[in-house]
């Protein structure tokens, strides 16, 4: 595999691993009708930060090799910016809007 392959696939790695610290931490909800689709959660992108410090802290989330808190909290706030700003899932509401 190459070098840039190899990079990419680490790049979007670490980005659903911060879509999912947002998930879990209520920053970001996801449809249960829509596979794949988000929207702003209940809490905000501080409970994901929080959330993944902990994590890091008890070991349940390991650093890979050169990779930083740093890089952790970045690909959370990339994912939270990503999904962020709609209140609801925009499917779900067009559908109800048709009924």
């Amino acid at each position: 595999m190459g070098g840039t392959k190899r990079m990419l696939e680490e790049q979007e790695a670490r980005y659903h691993m911060g879509l999912g610290l947002c998930i879990d931490a209520g920053a970001i909800d996801q449809c249960e009708f829509h596979e794949g689709t988000y929207f702003e959660g209940h809490e905000d992108v501080e409970a994901a930060y929080r959330l993944a410090n902990a994590r890091i802290s008890s070991g349940a989330l390991r650093l890979g090799e050169g990779e930083t808190r740093r890089d952790v909290t970045d690909a959370i706030k990339e994912a939270y910016e990503d999904n962020a700003g709609m209140s609801s899932c925009a499917r779900c509401d067009d559908i109800m809007r048709r009924d």
